[in-house]
């Protein structure tokens, strides 16, 4: 073997085996004094990465442990208020049962009213006041998403229905609904209109479009008369509206109901001689005769024994209203649409006036949304008309009965309600009087503010309320390019903007004319607001809406955007066009809506029908048992106030349970989770001692060795002696 000095392989070697000794020395006394396989990446970088996400998936299951059991005990706290409810109930309940004896005298009855006042002021109490680290659970604004789990989408929602005093004691199965529509002349589909996709989204959710094929009720083509074309498409029934809506009742919560549709009658005149005549009803011609020699009522009776001949051809019942006003109303109980042809032609001409039934048209029915989770019911216009839907846009509460008028629209021609021009649940309601609107510009009597006042002045007797609606006004295609140069002057309410000329970029004349408008809203009560392509005008108190325009433009409604319909294609102040709101009606119970002159839609924007769902209730913030009636009316508001409340423990019980469930399932995966995340990161500790002691060994013979390697290169000083 050659003897060298410039290489000491040996003792190279021996340094290389003892550097990586001293690494694996280091790991097992890091690994056996942290516990932990895996100190850093190196370590096993897969290995760390799994820990890791396991490690987080525990620790987000620990917390979203305490989010469960938290959430647990705010449901415990609103099911321990709802318990309080339910003893006031029944103590209320006792007071009415013994109200309703004949036993007691009128002063006996109001003694048990006050003290019936005072336990619905404690319930009233109760529901305001309840609540959890400040939110209050049982006003009817309880609507929370709970995370009870680690990941994103691992939520449970819970709402609480409104239990209060002017909420609570409605009957089961009211609901929102939605008015029929009128589609008058011969050609009634040109006036009728169906739900297109977009019209209409309900707790977020787009309606998709009602179709002809979900209504095999309703007459579509033309009658044997040959003089009406029933609406060609049946996609316009409240049947195929509700159709559409209950489509995507598993993703809205919300379920459609068709409700019967009723047609009001026409004014009838004493016939001056004996007619024969023929009316079409739903495609069915039926001979009717009218003379001279009887009372119209008698008249009336033969034509209704003639129409309820054919029910089973129509699907319409005739019904004699008793008056000359309202003459004979035409039902279809399944809701299908309603169409009427007086030929006008031809022998045995007979006319509306002589017989007392409707105009010649189609009329379409209602239908009613209803919801048994006890949550709101959002409806919202899309990209579309909401109008379609025969709803109003707003958050109606699911637990009481709503309808919405029409917008009362272009009222320059009209005078205000009339006392009879609508009666609620059997109640003549007086008429608007323009004092009792102090807001509108014009037209006061005409107003939503004038007929809501109305309206509630006879809450007592009906159960019904009224609110006012926000007047919208929205506007129609933007386009002022035509109009480039010119210029206008919009006078709402009174008061004027200032002059807007016209650009003709459509962009730039919106965004003026909406800011002018913006400009003077602190005195005309009037917002506008646009999207880019249209603009919009809304009054938030429901005040009615006055315009007209000055200036020299030749297409006003597109360099404007305000349709002729609410501003006159025709400059200055004699052209001034008002438009009215609507308003909502709410009631513990059904709400039955009738006329005795016949004018209901013309001035108060409703068409005869039972709304709401058929149920009865009284809201308990009415109750009054100082009268048996009364009493009586009580008792059904506290039974439907039990059976609410029942409800939502319900389903807070089933909430709590699946929170205890929740619990448990997460403490055993978090558990096994932790098993897992120590499997992949904890030390052996027998085999890292192993290591370890083997790593000190080969430590200590590889110094050893060292020494002796290092010691070879003095052999070579011998050969130089």
């Amino acid at each position: 073997m050659s003897l060298v000095i410039s290489n000491n392989m040996n003792s190279l070697t021996v340094q290389t085996n003892l550097a990586a000794n001293q690494s694996s020395l280091a790991t097992a006394m890091q690994r056996l004094s942290s516990g932990l396989r895996i100190n850093s990446a190196a370590d096993d970088a897969a290995g760390l990465a799994i820990a890791t996400g396991l490690n987080s998936q525990s620790g987000g299951d620990g917390v979203a442990i305490q989010n469960a059991n938290n959430a647990s005990s705010l449901a415990q706290i609103a099911d321990g208020a709802l318990g309080s409810i339910t003893n006031d109930l029944q103590t209320l309940r006792n007071l009415a049962v013994e109200s309703a004896n004949g036993t007691n005298s009128a002063v006996d009855r109001a003694a048990l009213n006050i003290q019936a006042q005072q336990v619905i002021a404690d319930i009233q109490n109760t529901a305001s006041t309840s609540n959890y680290n400040g939110v209050n659970l049982l006003n009817g604004g309880f609507a929370s998403q709970f995370q009870i789990g680690a990941n994103a989408g691992q939520t449970i929602n819970l709402s609480i229905a409104n239990v209060q005093t002017a909420s609570l004691g409605a009957g089961q199965g009211t609901g929102v609904s939605a008015q029929g529509q009128y589609g008058a002349g011969t050609t009634p589909n040109t006036v009728l209109t169906a739900i297109s996709a977009g019209d209409l989204v309900i707790n977020g959710v787009i309606i998709p479009q009602s179709l002809s094929t979900s209504d095999t009720a309703s007459f579509s083509g033309t009658d044997a008369g040959g003089t009406i074309t029933a609406n060609a498409s049946t996609a316009t029934s409240a049947i195929a509206k509700a159709a559409a809506i209950n489509s995507v009742s598993s993703q809205t919560g919300v379920t459609a109901v068709v409700d019967a549709n009723v047609v009001g009658g026409s004014s009838m005149s004493t016939p001056a001689t004996t007619s024969t005549g023929t009316v079409f009803i739903n495609g069915i011609g039926i001979s009717l005769q009218t003379s001279a020699s009887f009372t119209n009522d008698a008249n009336r009776n033969a034509i209704v024994t003639a129409i309820n001949a054919y029910e089973g051809q129509t699907g319409v019942v005739a019904t004699n209203t008793g008056s000359d006003s309202t003459g004979i109303t035409l039902t279809a109980k399944d809701g299908r649409n309603v169409t009427v042809d007086f030929p006008t032609a031809g022998a045995g001409v007979i006319s509306p006036s002589s017989t007392g039934l409707s105009t010649t048209g189609t009329f379409s029915g209602g239908y009613t949304l209803t919801t048994t989770s006890g949550g709101s019911i959002k409806i919202q216009q899309g990209t579309g008309t909401l109008a379609n839907s025969g709803l109003q846009a707003g958050t109606y509460n699911s637990s009481q009965a709503t309808v919405s008028s029409s917008s009362l629209g272009n009222v320059t021609t009209l005078t205000g309600m009339a006392s009879g021009d609508m009666v609620i649940n059997g109640v003549s309601i007086q008429a608007s009087n323009a004092v009792n609107d102090q807001l509108s510009y014009a037209k006061q009597a005409d107003s939503a503010i004038a007929i809501a006042y109305a309206i509630n002045q006879s809450t007592s007797q009906t159960g019904v309320t009224a609110t006012v609606n926000d007047n919208l006004i929205q506007g129609s295609a933007f386009n002022s390019s035509a109009d480039a140069g010119k210029s206008a002057t919009l006078t709402i309410n009174g008061v004027a903007t200032t002059a807007l000329t016209m650009t003709g970029i459509t962009s730039t004349d919106l965004t003026n004319e909406t800011n002018a408008i913006n400009a003077i809203s602190g005195r005309t009560g009037v917002v506008a607001s646009n999207d880019g392509s249209n603009i919009k005008l809304s009054a938030a108190d429901g005040r009615n809406i006055s315009m007209y325009w000055t200036g020299n433009l030749t297409t006003p409604s597109t360099s404007l955007g305000i349709a002729a319909t609410y501003l006159s294609a025709t400059a200055g102040s004699a052209t001034q066009i008002t438009t009215a709101g609507s308003y909502t009606l709410n009631s513990a119970g059904s709400i039955s809506i009738g006329s005795t002159t016949g004018n209901i839609e013309k001035n108060a924007g409703m068409l005869p029908g039972s709304y709401g769902g058929i149920t009865s209730g009284t809201f308990l913030s009415q109750v009054d048992i100082s009268t048996v009636s009364g009493a009586n009316l009580a008792l059904t508001a506290v039974d439907n106030a039990l059976t609410t409340i029942n409800q939502i423990r319900a389903n807070i019980g089933a909430f709590q349970n699946r929170m205890s469930a929740t619990v448990s399932n997460l403490q055993s995966q978090q558990t096994n989770l932790t098993s897992a995340y120590t499997t992949i990161t904890g030390a052996d500790f027998a085999k890292e001692s192993a290591n370890m002691s083997r790593a000190q060994v080969l430590q200590q013979a590889g110094i050893a060795v060292l020494a002796q390697a290092n010691a070879q290169s003095q052999q070579v000083l011998s050969l130089l002696r």
